[in-house]
């Protein structure tokens, strides 16, 4: 079980100081309690508690009686549960507990109302808040909510309807305070904030705490507020006059940080630090102040007023264990603040026990030292259990083995084997040939060998093969022994699901305990090796279900376990919200890519396309010579590559390009061209001398 370590200062004695621990488990017990006494809903005085606990599929609301400790009844639902008050069911006259109702806010943003004499939601008030319900509160037939973006709810109980509706725009809004003529409410989230309810105004600001408030409670006939705030490890106590200062009025301080406070009439205070010890304040919390000192004259240090007068509860059997305190409250019933209600023990069952805190003088004592028995069994009897559950304790059928014997075939296998070794050994032969003992022989499988040693790499690998009928002889011995290396090796087979059942099935019942609390200390110690742990955990709570229902003491001992899914499941939301964000920002990712990899594919597609010309000119020969007759429009290339001369010069052009032919086949690309030029030229006197003697032979016939 991990240990936290608190440093405190010693009264008396030459040392100093010294440690005093108490368990996680209690600070985080105390830390997560959402809780409500019935004060003034069902008596003047306290006698039941509503206790908020996590369960397996949702939140569970406990009614416990604060004078026997026992429950009365209790609602299981699936929805997560922020708050709860005590109020009275709409026109009863009377304080019985046939009309009493608890509020529950809840995580959906809607309001339930629980009957505790019926064990049922009698009604669910919905439709106001959209955000989670942190505080809630009853004021005659209505009920005020808040939720946290500051909205505050006033409903109607009677026809479920919301009345009236007020934006403070606190974000972060997580506590909630009304008058008692409903006239004004105070909301906190960091900072403090009083407003008309009929007007929607504010009225005046405080600056509040450095972290969310988590407790306001009213002073001094309303004339005063008391706060307390989360790692805060002072009280404030503010002026809430109309003409009220924004400083506070009163600062009081303790070693630890603040769990819950509670104030008297008479403007005591009481405050519950997170290191169980209680610290009282005598008549601080007045509607008026001299500028010496308070009415009580407390002590005031340069940061403010420590306590009157501190409580703190020590172990019978260990004086030097400090029992915690949970939660104080003052009675309403005895003598008045004098008398004050501690809860200690745990959420699973509480100790209620009522105290006196006033001396002789009417002051409260300076230190009170308790000496009480730790919380040990929580389901055998005890001095403090009613006649009733003494009597169902005595019918308790206590779990016993004897004449019981196991069946299973891997049981079997593993006694034939422990038979067989022990037919074949001979210690005193053993001993004059020296064979290797027992731990030798287990270094020779593996177990325990070192991983990063070559040599044992074969070896290693033998032992990740082991039996069933060996693992569960290894584990018995490192149980025993309480060796961790052969432990280990041990859970290294977790891949391997039916060696894994076989082995804890194997296992004898009177090691599944210190086995489980063995993988509990790996589960917290280590978190991320869960996959390795949770497949030996769930195996044994299966296979030996019947076994570990029968123990008494089993939810105390399983109490680390739970605590630790839980924590691990209050993450799970916003790794999923993360995991969302993430999966958002790598798609847009990937498509950017997507994108500018087309883009660049069809760029280097339009480059690799050939360029064909849209037209082509020919400059004409020479237009100074060509007559009217030459002003035709060019000849399309491919038309002049075609074409042929008709005309009488046609011949001629023919003996010139055979003339070209003939003297140079491979010449250049000058000559071709010259050559080109010349059988132009010729082609076109040519046709010219045809034409002349064509016209003289016509005037020779004529």
């Amino acid at each position: 079980m991990v240990k936290k370590t608190v440093h405190r200062r010693k009264s008396q004695g030459a040392h100093g100081t010294k440690k005093a621990t108490k368990t996680s488990i209690a600070a985080a017990e105390a830390e997560r309690w959402t809780c409500a006494f019935d004060g003034g809903a069902t008596s003047d005085a306290d006698s039941s508690l509503a206790l908020v606990r996590s369960g397996i599929n949702g939140h569970r609301l406990r009614i416990i009686d604060v004078h026997t400790g026992t429950q009365r009844s209790e609602h299981a639902g699936a929805a997560k549960i922020c708050s709860v008050a005590w109020g009275r069911q709409p026109g009863a006259a009377d304080k019985g507990s046939a009309h009493v109702l608890v509020a529950m806010g809840l995580q959906s943003g809607n309001v339930q109302l629980y009957s505790p004499a019926r064990n049922a939601v009698v009604k669910t008030l919905e439709g106001a808040h959209v955000d989670a319900v942190v505080a809630v509160e009853f004021r005659g037939d209505a009920l005020f909510s808040l939720d946290s973006n500051g909205v505050v709810v006033q409903w109607d109980v009677a026809s479920g309807t919301a009345q009236r509706e007020m934006k403070t725009g606190l974000s972060g809004a997580c506590a909630l305070l009304v008058a008692a003529d409903a006239q004004r409410v105070a909301v906190a989230s960091h900072r403090i904030e009083l407003w008309d309810v009929s007007r929607a105004v504010r009225l005046h600001s405080w600056p509040g705490h450095t972290a969310p408030v988590h407790t306001l409670l009213w002073a001094a006939d309303e004339a005063a507020l008391v706060s307390a705030a989360d790692t805060d490890r002072h009280v404030h106590v503010w002026d809430a006059t109309p003409d009220a200062e924004a400083r506070p009025r009163a600062v009081l301080t303790t070693d630890s940080p603040v769990s819950s406070v509670d104030v008297a009439a008479s403007g005591s205070v009481l405050a519950v630090g997170e290191d169980g010890v209680l610290y009282a304040w005598h008549q601080i919390a007045v509607a008026q102040r001299s500028t010496d000192s308070t009415a009580s004259g407390a002590r005031r240090n340069a940061i403010g007023y420590t306590a009157d007068g501190v409580v703190r509860v020590v172990s019978t059997a260990t004086p030097t264990q400090s029992l915690p305190i949970l939660r104080a409250r003052f009675s309403r019933v005895g003598s008045g603040e004098d008398s004050v209600l501690i809860v200690r023990g745990g959420a699973v069952k509480p100790l209620f026990e009522t105290l006196s805190l006033a001396g002789p003088d009417g002051q409260f004592e300076r230190e009170l030292v308790l000496n009480r028995e730790p919380q040990g069994n929580l389901l055998l009897t005890s001095s403090r259990q009613t006649d009733a559950e003494q009597q169902l304790a005595a019918q308790l059928q206590v779990y016993s083995e004897k004449g019981a014997s196991v069946t299973d075939p891997v049981a079997e296998g593993v006694r034939a084997s422990q038979r067989a070794g022990d037919d074949d050994a001979d210690e005193s032969a053993r001993a004059a040939q020296g064979v290797p003992t027992l731990a030798d022989r287990i270094k020779q499988l593996s177990v325990g060998a070192d991983t990063t040693d070559p040599a044992n790499g074969a070896a290693l690998a033998a032992g990740l093969r082991l039996t069933a009928g060996t693992l569960v002889r290894v584990l018995v011995q490192s149980l025993h022994t309480a060796d961790p290396e052969m432990l280990e090796t041990v859970l290294s087979n977790a891949s391997r699901p039916n060696i894994v059942r076989d082995t804890v099935l194997g296992l004898p019942t009177a090691y599944v305990l210190p086995f489980l609390q063995q993988l509990f200390e790996r589960f917290h110690a280590t978190p991320a090796r869960a996959t390795q742990l949770l497949p030996w955990i769930r195996c044994t709570l299966a296979l030996h279900a019947a076994y570990l229902t029968s123990i008494p003491s089993l939810v105390p001992q399983l109490a680390g376990f739970y605590q630790g899914i839980e924590a691990r499941l209050e993450t799970h939301g916003r790794l999923l919200r993360l995991s969302g964000r993430l999966e958002l920002a790598n798609t847009q990712i990937r498509a950017r890519c997507l994108y500018e990899k087309d883009h660049e594919r069809q760029a280097r597609a339009a480059m690799s396309l050939p360029m064909k010309p849209a037209a082509v000119y020919r400059e004409a020969d020479d237009s100074d010579d060509a007559g009217p007759a030459d002003t035709e429009p060019p000849t399309p290339v491919w038309q002049a590559e075609e074409s042929t001369d008709d005309e009488g010069g046609s011949g001629h052009d023919d003996d010139q390009w055979k003339e070209g032919s003939g003297d140079e086949e491979m010449g250049s690309s000058d000559s071709d061209s010259d050559s080109e030029n010349e059988s132009d030229s010729a082609s076109d006197s040519g046709s010219d001398s045809g034409s002349e003697s064509d016209d003289s032979d016509i005037s020779g016939l004529e």
